[in-house]
């Protein structure tokens, strides 16, 4: 018998969808931008290489940090709060940038802004798995594409008008523009009411009726149904060896694409291709990495996260490689462009296998610390790869990125063989 639906209301899920993908949008120049606005702070302050590298690390650990306590406290409170705070956070950070000020922008930017992009990400990236059972790798896909889309405008900004004499006020705008329209999205983010269902799966809710094609749907979900059948606790999750295989395959993939995101321009400075390689790498990055994503997400669905995720890194890999062999300008692009394409998807498939192996009722805190693992990437996406880059150059660090994310997609199937029951 159908557990009635408490609010019939909820069946209009698009409007909470829609609110997540703007507040990750904005918040998305954080990551994305990085690469075009860094080399312009550092000729501007006289900032050393492994300084910048240790501003993008404390990014990805405080970004990634906030993601467990987020998801604890969004699990019980819901998100709009929440998301309130990391979004004049967020807007903040960005104004400590343009101070010019090292030590403020490692705290302000690196720490305290960081930490509240981690807010929105967190709570805009579960609102994926709440609302979308019946679309788990699609619905995390188009959120966490958005974390790509939303910053191509504000690169297109920084390339084209940004330099040593106005990036102050230009991050200033930035800050402005993301802190405001993180607010004004998280007046309409919320949760589900407990025990919610899709109208598809619960006609008795009083939702839309059951679509053409739907019986086909429900085979293919059949199919795909979670190993265990049962809802995890976090402390349950993280108790499986499983957990841990799918952690580890989180931090090399993730450090190997983070490596690119940050190094791409400089990457294509040292070895000798002109700004506009670069340019159109960072913002051809950005598009890709974006439509990977839900592309991608959508194929886990059918045909299982396992495999999906296994081609994608492993794809990822082999094209990092190629970007590392060429001295084409435009195999060199279409190589990162590519690369990236594989790589992003591991924002929408880890959450989706989250939500598949452990449940829904506690996923937003279970991928918080999953997600953790963005943080031990980011270790090697920063600042570690940096001062490779330094003594070896960038070749040498690329190639290791690149042997990261083949491992990354060898350990998925791991645990395809044997998920946690």
């Amino acid at each position: 018998m159908s557990t009635p639906n408490p609010d019939p209301t909820a069946q209009r899920r698009w409007p909470y969808l829609a609110a997540a993908f703007i507040a990750m949008a904005v918040v998305s120049p954080y990551e994305y931008a990085w690469s075009s606005i860094s080399p312009i702070i550092a000729d501007a302050r006289g900032w050393s290489a492994p300084s910048i590298g240790l501003i993008f690390t404390l990014f990805v650990v405080f970004q990634s940090g906030a993601s467990f306590p987020t998801g604890l406290l969004r699990d019980r409170y819901g998100p709009r709060v929440l998301t309130i705070i990391g979004g004049v956070l967020a807007g903040l950070g960005l104004y400590a940038l343009a101070a010019g000020s090292l030590p403020l922008a490692i705290v302000g930017f690196g720490i305290v802004g960081s930490f509240g992009v981690g807010i929105v990400y967190s709570n805009a990236i579960n609102t994926g798995n709440k609302w979308y059972p019946d679309k788990r790798g699609l619905a995390a896909g188009l959120i966490a594409g958005a974390f790509s889309w939303g910053s191509i405008p504000f690169v297109i900004w920084i390339r084209g008008s940004a330099d040593v004499g106005n990036y102050r006020s230009i991050l200033i705008a930035m800050g402005v523009i993301v802190g405001a329209l993180i607010v004004a999205s998280a007046f309409v983010m919320r949760d589900p009411p407990r025990g919610w269902r899709p109208a598809a799966s619960n006609p008795a809710s009083g939702g839309t009726a059951v679509p053409p094609g739907a019986a086909a749907a429900k085979q293919t979900a059949a199919k795909r149904a979670a190993p265990a059948g049962r809802e995890f606790t976090v402390r349950e999750a993280i108790s499986t060896w499983q957990f841990w295989v799918i952690y580890l395959s989180f931090v090399l993939v993730s450090g190997a694409g983070l490596m690119t995101i940050a190094k791409i321009v400089g990457f294509a400075s040292a070895t000798g291709h002109t700004a506009l390689v670069g340019t159109t790498a960072a913002v051809g990055l950005a598009v890709t990495n974006g439509v990977g994503r839900p592309v991608l997400g959508k194929l886990g669905d059918r045909i299982g996260y396992e495999i999906t995720m296994t081609g994608s890194f492993t794809l990822a890999g082999l094209f990092l490689l190629l970007m590392t062999a060429t001295g084409s300008a435009a195999v060199f692009v279409a190589a990162a462009l590519a690369a990236l394409f594989f790589w992003g998807p591991l924002f929408s498939l880890f959450p989706a296998i989250t939500g598949y192996y452990y449940g829904r009722e506690h996923a937003a805190a279970t991928y918080g610390v999953l997600y953790s693992a963005k943080m031990v990437g980011g270790l090697w996406g920063g600042w570690a790869s940096a001062l490779v880059m330094e003594r070896l150059g960038f070749q040498a660090a690329f190639v290791v990125g690149a042997v990261m994310a083949i491992l990354s997609a060898l350990l998925v199937l791991v645990v395809r063989r044997r998920p946690p029951r």
